[in-house]
């Protein structure tokens, strides 16, 4: 048997699969940056008094970032420097600072929780501002990264706006309407943005610039490193990469499960590890999981986080079988429309059950970074 290990929350679990029931296995393999060139790219972003650091990502790249932010600032005597990071990001963003500070007798940078709706009445209280994402696939912009997270989380009108213009399916990889909207919106924020394009190997790609430029470039490299042709396949296996953020929420994992459900045949099966410690993510996700949105007000209500998501899976569970290996409560998953597994042993039991004992699966991990491309 091939030694397959998938990350599930902060652990890998083995998948042991025997070669024969082995389609492919796929994983992210990103040039990553030396050091020299990554002190370089971080030097060269701007610092200041009385400056607002705003993190819309939760990474260990991020939290590099930031520090590295913090240090210059330091080195210059400059102490008016103010680090806001979104709810959803707050708690990874701090462990991955504190790992990255253990052992040293700097403190780890203090930050602020903060869930703020206008970023421009928080932008006038500083001299300047430095945004820091990272780009990512995302179902309905194509992808993520300062300018959609930003519309995402803090213009809910304009998100609204925006979602009514989506497609149908999940959509990641593709530069559509709502992409354009998003870069567009973008040209309007007066600050400096720190696109980051990395994986759990390294930062492949640091862009500096104005928001809607720095994710252009970021984006162009993302497409370039991170898609991997396959043939279609009957179930795929997957699991996000070793970053805790996409495991922590249910929200934040779904998006692995839409970089690759185009590569599934139509009846096919997915079985999502996902661990979920910090339950699903609030917002549209919580409320229909307990009932307090229903499936006939989706087109009807403003947009509120992770609304897309149940509009996918409403369509999608109609045409594949979606399973989760997962700790959120089974009534809660199956109530979103999953088949849920006890373990990643139950899943492939079960997988080879419904296909047969012959049938081959796709199995892949770094899926929340990898988007998988039919041939041809």
């Amino acid at each position: 048997m091939p030694e397959i290990w998938l990350r599930y929350g902060t652990t890998d679990v083995a998948l042991d699969i025997r070669f024969e029931n082995l389609s492919n296995q796929i994983s992210s393999s990103f040039p990553t940056m030396n050091e020299d060139a990554i002190k370089a790219a971080l030097d060269s972003v701007p610092v200041s008094e009385n400056m607002l650091v705003l993190v819309l990502a939760q990474s260990r790249a991020a939290a590099r970032t930031v520090d590295s932010i913090a240090k210059a600032a330091h080195a210059r005597g400059l102490t008016g420097i103010t680090v806001d990071v979104l709810p959803v990001f707050a708690g990874s963003l701090r462990s991955n600072l504190s790992v990255l500070n253990s052992g040293q007798s700097a403190a780890p940078v203090s930050i602020n929780r903060v869930d703020y709706h206008s970023l421009e009445d928080r932008m006038k209280k500083f001299g300047s501002t430095v945004v820091i994402s990272q780009t990512t696939y995302d179902p309905l912009f194509g992808f993520a990264g300062a300018p959609t997270t930003i519309l995402r989380h803090m213009h809910a009108d304009k998100m609204t706006e925006a979602f009514k213009a989506r497609t149908g399916v999940p959509a990641p990889g593709i530069e559509n309407e709502m992409f354009r909207f998003a870069a567009s919106f973008a040209e309007n924020i007066p600050a400096t943005a720190v696109e980051l394009v990395a994986n759990s190997s390294g930062i492949a790609g640091i862009h500096v610039g104005p928001p809607a430029e720095a994710f252009a470039r970021s984006v162009s490299q993302l497409k370039s490193i991170s898609v991997v042709e396959t043939d279609p396949v009957k179930s795929v296996i997957m699991s996000a990469s070793s970053e805790a953020g996409p495991h922590s929420t249910l929200a934040g994992s779904l998006n692995s499960l839409w970089n690759s459900i185009h590569a599934v045949r139509e009846g096919g099966s997915i079985a999502l590890l996902a661990e979920c410690r910090d339950g699903l993510g609030g917002g549209a996700l919580q409320m229909f999981a307990e009932g307090r949105l229903k499936a006939e007000q989706l087109m009807q209500t403003p947009y509120m986080y992770g609304l897309e998501h149940i509009v996918y899976l409403q369509e999608l569970c109609k045409r594949y079988e979606l399973g989760l290996v997962s700790s959120l409560p089974h009534y809660y998953a199956k109530k979103l429309g999953f088949v849920t597994f006890s373990s990643v042993k139950d899943a492939l039991d079960k997988l080879l059950a419904k296909h047969g004992k012959g049938h081959k699966a796709l199995v892949l991990s770094d899926a929340d970074i990898t988007l998988l491309k039919l041939r041809g």
